[in-house]
């Protein structure tokens, strides 16, 4: 038995889905020359591939601790962290290079729109995760 896709509802792993989509849409992006010419790849191609590579690094980091005790929690919630930092790092990438190139702002809504949505999807899936820290906590006193 199937679902049709628009009732479907957001998957687990949705974060996951939309990191991978963000990655492979970002590095198109800033290896098209007609919107990062090659002179500027050091400054802008390079750093943002780097950090949608980190972005998915962070989020499998995390998602391979299934927490067991307070010390994992902690070390899940971390990668967390990183990942949601990631993301706020590289919307401030694309605001420099709008600030820098001349492009159209339009061309950037995409993807700003997808990383807004991630951030919005790690913030929520880390704090779906209190119950372990909470659990945990509970467990020490």
């Amino acid at each position: 038995m199937s679902v049709l896709k628009n009732k479907r509802g957001e998957s687990q792993l949705e974060f996951y889905h939309t990191a991978t989509l963000i990655r492979r849409e970002l590095t198109r992006f800033v290896m098209d020359e007609k919107i990062v010419p090659k002179r500027w790849r050091p400054v802008f191609t390079f750093p943002m591939v780097e950090k949608v590579i980190k972005l998915i690094d962070y989020i499998t980091a995390a998602n391979t601790i299934y927490p067991q005790s307070l010390r994992e929690a902690e070390r899940r919630r971390g990668y967390q962290t990183q990942a949601i930092i990631t993301v706020e790092q590289i919307l401030q990438l694309l605001q420099y290079m709008l600030d820098t190139l001349s492009i159209s702002p339009d061309k950037f809504q995409p993807a700003t729109e997808l990383l807004v949505k991630e951030a919005s999807l790690l913030r929520g899936w880390r704090k779906a995760d209190n119950k372990f820290l909470e659990k945990y906590r509970k467990e020490e006193k």
